[in-house]
């Protein structure tokens, strides 16, 4: 299939984008996203959002919205978390893509009318963008996808190196069927911390049609001192989700010798920033843990010194040489 592929026309019933929209206690920025998400100019689209067990006002701002436009359906559930919610949405949507906006965050009016546009026109399974960061009521761009082609239909397994940009979930629309046939959900961890993470790896190992748009569209809130990614209470979170992904691969013997290399190297990246955020007497744990990983991952021949620059590897080494030596050298920091 080239560059340009035919548009398929909707099937009865289906729509073009279902974004989800996951929400726990956050009436005070809700408002702002589901406006943005009224004003959307792409028509056959559902704003799916699922209040996970909210106890402020959260839910009560939802029914006002879901009263006035029909385009809003909500999915009222107990707290049991963003993995799990994310999954109910997955469950009920109809879109031919998905989209995510977290309900702290907004979209430019244009985002998904665009995002759809480019996707549909060339038979996508993953278009992803650039965003705004959002501050004091000022946005910043963000490139994270700088130097990598625009506008251009490639397969992942062939520029291996876009798939390390940050894990960032919602800039971005998704073949709903290609999750289905993937099996790709969420990790039902409880609470709100790294189930992205085995998300995004797992649709850039799964996606072979995949385009990146310059334009940013979605302003990522960075002023929410609520936000879960400033804790620093759990540990190995991080670690189930990269199991996620290793699993995923091994389901597929090509997909594992293809992309397990740049995983392991991908792993040192977010286990060092992780080490750096846990409490000190929670570091040498963690660091056996890591230690046997790796060790496993070089007895498979899939940890490759070509996968990492030459520091990192020799932190692979030094790490896998002795973690407890390894532990007391970089006891404050990594």
């Amino acid at each position: 299939m080239g560059l340009f592929a035919r548009k398929k026309p909707l099937a009865p019933g289906e729509l073009a984008v279902s974004v989800l929209v996951p929400v726990y206690n956050v009436e005070r920025f809700l408002p702002a996203c589901l406006d943005s998400l009224k004003a959307q100019t792409l028509q056959e689209i559902e704003f799916i959002c699922i209040n996970d067990g909210s106890t402020d006002g959260s839910l009560d701002i939802l029914r006002s919205y879901a009263e006035a436009d029909e385009r809003f359906r909500i999915v009222d559930k107990p707290n049991s978390g963003y993995g799990a919610s994310m999954n109910r949405g997955l469950d009920a949507a109809r879109g031919r893509y998905l989209g995510i906006v977290e309900s702290d965050d907004f979209a430019s009016p244009e985002m998904f009318e665009q995002l759809y546009k480019f996707a549909s026109r060339h038979d996508l399974d993953l278009v992803k963008s650039n965003y705004f960061e959002f501050c004091d009521g000022k946005d910043a761009p963000q490139e994270p996808f700088a130097g990598f082609p625009y506008k251009k239909v490639f397969d992942p397994r062939e520029m291996q190196a876009v798939v390390k940009v940050l894990p960032i979930i919602w800039t971005a629309l998704y073949r709903r069927q290609m999750l289905v046939d993937e099996g790709i959900r969420f990790n039902e961890t409880p609470g709100a911390s790294f189930q992205d993470t085995s998300f995004v790896q797992r649709v850039w190992f799964a996606a072979r049609r995949v385009a990146l748009l310059k334009p940013a569209y979605l302003h990522y809130r960075v002023d929410n001192a609520g936000s879960s990614v400033k804790s620093a209470a759990k540990v190995f979170e991080v670690c189930g989700e990269y199991a996620t992904s290793e699993a995923f691969l091994r389901e597929d013997p090509e997909r594992f010798a293809t992309f397990a290399p740049l995983l392991n190297a991908m792993k040192l990246d977010t286990y060092r920033w992780n080490y750096n955020r846990i409490a000190v007497e929670c570091r040498l744990e963690f660091v056996r843990r890591w230690a046997e990983e790796f060790k496993q991952a070089e007895a498979e021949g899939m940890l490759r010194h070509e996968s990492f620059n030459d520091y990192d590897w020799g932190i692979a080494q030094e790490l896998m040489a002795d973690p407890d030596a390894f532990f007391e050298k970089y006891k404050e920091a990594l």
